[in-house]
């Protein structure tokens, strides 16, 4: 069978400020303190003060409202049209995308679920800092967000066997943390102690949760000097495998020319076949568009491709006015027609460290990295956490047997006419591709291919 393979992770170290509490405490976590109210007995009838009122429910201190709303009860809507537009913004914040000379590969929704984590953790300026960014409005609404796409890809991916994706979350707290009681409550699965101190055996512990959610395609992720000073890890893994719904054949594969630029060429292994395919073109972005699909057609990958006269200026406008309105609206306008489909052989992997801080920092976060300012006692009233370092590894292999792949580019003022019968979709040039679930509108994984000699051997 053919398949293809694509696996992600996102992590994020939070450390302690160089003013956190020199006490280590290490006995099981207790509430904080509140008001005790007598429980048996009755105020006088004669009195006029009201009684007071009952002790706030623990989950209720960890994320406010929830008393008023079951946080296990999955979203009616699957829009999350919300974490495309995020995703792409942190695209154009960490790609050069105005270069010629480098590929890039990341998962939008991977960092969009650590840094949620991040958020459910966090209050005050640091809380709304990031709800800003992620665009959510409170924490119950965010956590329901949250749930619903795991409930969504869980209960698919146990009454599906045509792909594999597969999500895992974990925050790791060094035992030296007390943590709020209400977490346990709200997070069961996900919350993990370890004893930092001992870097190997935490590392491995860590390393050993990533292998296991990636099938092995990230073995090793972090080393143990990672865990200097750090009193929490927060960790998302996403993989993903699958087989394309119309596959192509290894001996149609040839040598072609894909070319980075008008003057800089190479030539590499150049896939095809001809099929009916979803096709159509965005006047908007200048790009034209391409959707092949998986098996089961739960999820697709979509290439917005440029005229390939439009050169290194098409790809960069392209990418300056993509936004996830636009993007929706652009695979939502394909229809069916006969094509003949080229499109290269490729592997790409990225290890994206402190960028990823400098991307939030330009959208907006900035506490959340500051030992200073930064709040997050939801978590724990007595550790100064702040985020201090953070890691995201990204692998994509693209071949006959099943790939995940998309190309966009675009002129600002630019526009195509709608062909009455296209007859050849050639990606021989810079593109965008990404891995889109078509149920929820969700970019899972996102990508630029533009220098053959930058990208490891297919």
């Amino acid at each position: 069978m053919t398949t293809t393979t694509t696996t992600m992770l996102t992590l994020l170290l939070l450390t302690l400020t160089t003013t956190h509490l020199t006490q280590a405490v290490t006995t099981t976590p207790t509430i904080p303190t509140t008001t005790q109210y007598p429980t048996t007995t009755t105020p006088p009838t004669t009195s006029t003060t009201p009684p007071p009122p009952p002790p706030t429910s623990s989950i209720e201190e960890c994320i406010p409202g929830s008393m008023h709303s079951d946080l296990n009860v999955p979203e009616d809507s699957t829009d999350l049209s919300h974490i495309t537009d995020f995703g792409l913004d942190l695209f154009k914040q960490l790609f050069p995308y105005n270069a010629t000379h480098k590929n890039f590969f990341f998962s939008p929704y991977s960092v969009w679920s650590a840094l949620s984590l991040a958020y459910f953790g966090a209050g005050g300026n640091t809380a709304d800092q990031i709800a800003d960014v992620l665009r959510v409005t409170d924490k119950v609404a965010a956590l329901k967000s949250w749930r619903t796409v795991e409930f969504l890809y869980k209960m698919r991916q146990a009454n599906q066997t045509s792909y594999t994706f597969n999500v895992a979350n974990r925050a790791y707290f060094d035992e030296s943390v007390s943590l709020r009681p209400c977490l346990k409550d709200i997070f069961p699965a996900e919350l993990a102690r370890l004893n930092f101190a001992n870097s190997e055996v935490a590392a491995t512990e860590i390393n050993n949760f990533v292998s296991n959610a990636t099938k092995g395609r990230i073995p090793k992720l972090l080393e143990p000097s990672h865990l200097e000073n750090a009193k929490m890890v927060l960790v998302n893994a996403a993989f993903f495998k699958g087989v394309w719904l119309y596959q192509f054949k290894e001996s149609a594969t040839t040598k072609e020319l894909f070319y980075s630029s008008p003057e800089d060429m190479t030539f590499v292994d150049m896939m095809r076949q001809k099929g009916n395919f979803r096709y159509g073109v965005s006047e908007e972005l200048g790009a034209s568009i391409l959707e092949l699909p998986y098996t089961g057609e739960a999820v697709s990958m979509y290439i917005l491709l440029p005229p390939f006269m439009s050169g290194k200026d098409g790809f960069s406008a392209m990418v300056e006015r993509l936004n996830g309105s636009l993007l929706h609206q652009a695979i939502s306008n394909t229809w069916r027609t006969q094509l003949e489909v080229v499109i290269p052989k490729f592997k790409l992997e990225e290890m994206i460290e402190n960028e990823l801080i400098v991307a939030l920092n330009n959208m907006g976060v900035n506490d959340l990295f500051d030992p200073l300012v930064a709040d997050m006692t939801t978590f724990s009233e007595t550790a100064s956490l702040s985020v201090g370092r953070s890691i995201h590894r990204a692998f994509v292999e693209v071949s006959e047997e099943g790939t995940e792949a998309a190309a966009a580019t675009a002129l600002i003022s630019w526009r195509i006419a709608r062909p009455v019968s296209p007859t050849k979709f050639l990606a021989n040039h810079p593109f965008l591709f990404l891995i889109y679930d078509n149920l929820t509108q969700n970019v899972l994984f996102l990508g630029a291919y533009k220098n053959p000699k930058a990208a490891l051997k297919a």
